[in-house]
């Protein structure tokens, strides 16, 4: 009898609910909000230091910039004073006074709190047009993303770009996680044509891509792989291919839409982590006609619709503080009509705070946090 006692007491001790784990909360981190400035390293030190403190007043958390060519003039309203090259001018031989400057930028922003995106290229320099590079040259728009040597070429940047060491961080950017929340697979990829993407990506470019960047990367590596806003818009209904939501290598989804205001963004994200696959999403790029709205009420009122669903978002983009050798209004720009300058009145500060007092609805403790 004692013996029989004795196992229904311990049957009785392991089923008691004092003894029983608490249920684990589901892990979840603070949202996050930010802009994109892809020409930051062509301002001048004192220019850069400025805007940078400013994005921190307003508690940003992310800064995507691009690893692109800067020439000395003006550029939406900044001056800017450093030229600075393209990464390759000819395919395979690597100019990394380009990545040297964008370095000096990573520093100063890593010292303030802020972290990066990092795009390796601009999908939109496959376009006939004054953006046009040396892939463009050697393949055009289509076949870049369809022939295995240009594939080899591409991946020879993207090793170049991951495994680059900084001139004046130290740091290699592929272990500079404190820095890097991100390396996008290209700026808008297939967004020339779009009938790679609208076709499924038939020839695997953005899964091929994504797997050589993690092998460079390493299989532990916290740094996240990031669509980069595949087929541009998401009206063009190529952001959520099973290319990139079925690829083992993407770990995050990145959104870029322009839309009306309102834009129903907490309707939309939704919907987006129903299509994601469990990645990571984010909106990557977004912005507010300054010719329709009127931006001293939509900013805040979309950002606080964003923030309601854990959204976190980059703006296309904050702008620094005007130079007075360089006017510019963004109404009148005929291709790009959503900056905001840093000292327009806006309230900026206050929902872009306010995205960090809010829960994620993805966990990014580790890449962000």
């Amino acid at each position: 009898m004692k013996s029989v006692l004795s196992k229904v007491a311990a049957v009785l001790a392991v089923c008691s609910p004092a003894v029983l784990a608490a249920p684990q909360p589901r892990q979840s981190s603070p949202s996050w909000s930010g802009t994109n400035l892809y020409y930051l390293q062509g301002l001048s030190d004192d220019d850069q230091d400025a805007y940078i403190q400013k994005l921190s007043d307003y508690n940003v958390k992310v800064v995507r910039l691009w690893a692109n060519r800067q020439s000395s003039g003006c550029q939406k309203g900044s001056k800017l004073v450093n030229d600075v090259p393209a990464l390759e001018d000819t395919i395979g031989q690597y100019n990394d006074e380009t990545l040297d400057a964008l370095d000096k930028v990573l520093v100063k922003l890593v010292d303030k709190n802020i972290k990066t995106i990092i795009s390796p290229h601009d999908g939109n320099s496959l376009i006939n047009d004054y953006r046009k590079d040396a892939y463009y040259d050697r393949w055009g728009p289509g076949y870049f993303y369809e022939q295995q040597d240009a594939f080899d070429a591409y991946d020879n940047r993207l090793t170049h770009i991951l495994n680059y060491k900084g001139a004046h961080s130290g740091k290699v950017w592929k272990e500079w996680p404190e820095a890097i929340v991100s390396f996008n697979l290209q700026n808008e990829p297939m967004t020339a044509p779009y009938s790679n993407c609208q076709n499924g990506d038939p020839h695997g470019w953005a899964c091929g891509r994504a797997r050589h960047m993690r092998d460079v990367l390493g299989a532990d590596n916290s740094i996240l792989i990031s669509t980069g806003g595949l087929g541009g818009d998401i009206s063009h209904d190529c952001t959520f291919l099973p290319a990139v939501t079925e690829c083992d290598a993407v770990d995050a989804i990145s959104v870029h839409r322009y839309a009306s205001v309102p834009g129903y963004w907490s309707g939309s994200f939704s919907s987006w982590l129903d299509k994601s696959n469990g990645k990571k999403v984010y909106l990557e790029e977004w912005g507010i006609d300054a010719s329709k709205y009127d931006r001293n009420f939509a900013f805040p009122s979309e950002v606080e619709d964003m923030n309601s669903a854990g959204l976190p978002s980059l703006y296309w983009q904050i702008l620094p503080a005007g130079s007075s050798e360089c006017s510019y209004d963004p109404s009148q720009d005929s291709g790009d009509k959503f900056g905001i300058f840093d000292n327009s009145g806006v309230d900026l500060a206050g929902p872009i705070n306010g995205a960090t007092g809010v829960a994620a609805a993805q966990d990014w403790t580790g890449s962000v946090y």
